[in-house]
């Protein structure tokens, strides 16, 4: 009898012989779902399972190099930052999480040169859980691969089976387990699921009686990534090595995931390293809020490094929690704003390169 193991490389093959369109479509969302719940399977039987990788995450946020063994990451890891990365021209020069410290734009990033992926990664071949365990903790996941190399798509298939999600927003969906009363799925006219496919793929899973609730347009992969439940959705941008060697740019391109914003670059010459650190900090989300003080001097060196979307409230929560009781109104000053002033109170929405004068009720 085939291992789990065995069963789920077979319907990755499956998968992969299997051409996508129309009348395959429904075919694959099944497949997807029972090899996810195979994988939900495997994670259950282990014992032990070997340790991860110690990390102990620093600075504003956090960047894992991910990629196959020998396109660069050292050479990437050591021209981001101060880091001294081994370096070879051959597979698994990294056997272990090398940090460095990149910084860029006043925010201090920590950059992790992680062993390169394999093909069942996820299964534990290289070493491959401990990998990925650590991508986990990653804030964004650079991919990084060369002119040379092709299979990108492998990777992100190995970090989608260890439930790590790239290129794809977390969906709005809940679901309510019921003791009778079969499936019943409330969801928007316009989905592009039809809810034959959805209720199969919740018996893949061993759910017989729920209220399932899809509150926006989904695909097969949304609903099984919310029904596996560790699932992570984590931002990622692709950088290409050795774009200094001779290559079809085109033709690679052609290759590459699609919604994923990418860049030509070679360590080895520097080429495109600045325009990567931009990538990586838009990649990141972040926005940079500077303060100004009572004397109206205005730190520019090293702003707060906050996520965008963040609200005068976590500004206050950042400096102390008596600045947030004792809060009176915030004073908005930014010369991208077409008001040059405003006058704001906790729940007003900040963005990059505000600065906020915190004025208290003392």
């Amino acid at each position: 009898m085939p291992t789990i193991e065995e069963r789920i490389k077979d319907i990755e093959n499956e998968i992969k012989k299997t051409q996508y369109n129309k009348a395959t479509e429904h075919h694959i969302g099944i497949l997807k779902a029972k090899m996810s719940q195979l994988i939900i399977e495997a994670e259950s039987h282990k014992k032990g399972g070997g340790r991860g990788f110690a990390i102990q995450k620093s600075g504003d946020a956090t960047v894992a190099l991910v990629g196959f063994p020998n396109v660069g990451k050292s050479s990437i890891l050591n021209r981001l930052t101060n880091s001294d990365s081994e370096i070879g021209s051959y597979a698994f020069t990294t056997l272990k999480v090398i940090p460095g410290t990149m910084k860029y734009n006043g925010a201090i990033l920590q950059i992790l040169d992680l062993p390169g992926i394999i093909e069942n990664a996820a299964s534990g071949s290289g070493r491959g859980r401990e990998v990925l365990s650590a991508v986990r903790a990653a804030d964004l996941i650079l991919l990084v691969t060369d002119v040379k190399s092709k299979g990108l798509n492998t990777i992100i298939l190995e970090l989608r089976n260890a439930g790590i999600v790239v290129g794809r927003k977390k969906k709005n969906i809940a679901m309510k387990r019921t003791g009778s009363g079969g499936i019943r799925i409330y969801s928007p006219r316009t989905i592009s699921v039809k809810e034959e496919e959805i209720k199969e793929i919740l018996k893949e899973f061993k759910i017989t009686n729920c209220d399932l609730y899809i509150r926006e347009n989904v695909d097969v992969d949304d609903i099984i990534d919310f029904l596996r439940g560790n699932t992570m959705h984590v931002p990622a941008v692709i950088a290409i090595n050795k774009s200094d060697l001779p290559h079809d740019r085109k033709e690679i391109v052609s290759a590459l995931p699609p919604k994923l914003e990418y860049l030509f670059i070679s360590a080895s010459t520097g080429e495109g390293i600045e325009d990567l650190k931009n990538l990586i900090f838009r990649g990141l989300n972040l926005v940079r809020i500077y303060l100004r003080e009572k004397s109206g001097e205005v730190d520019y060196e090293r702003p707060l490094i906050l996520r965008s979307g963040v609200r005068v409230r976590e500004v206050c929560r950042k400096i102390s929690r008596e600045m947030l009781s004792s809060f009176k109104y915030a004073i908005i000053l930014n010369s991208k704003r077409k008001q040059s002033e405003i006058r704001a109170g906790l729940d007003y929405e900040l963005r990059d390169e505000d600065i906020v004068t915190l004025v208290s009720r003392n």
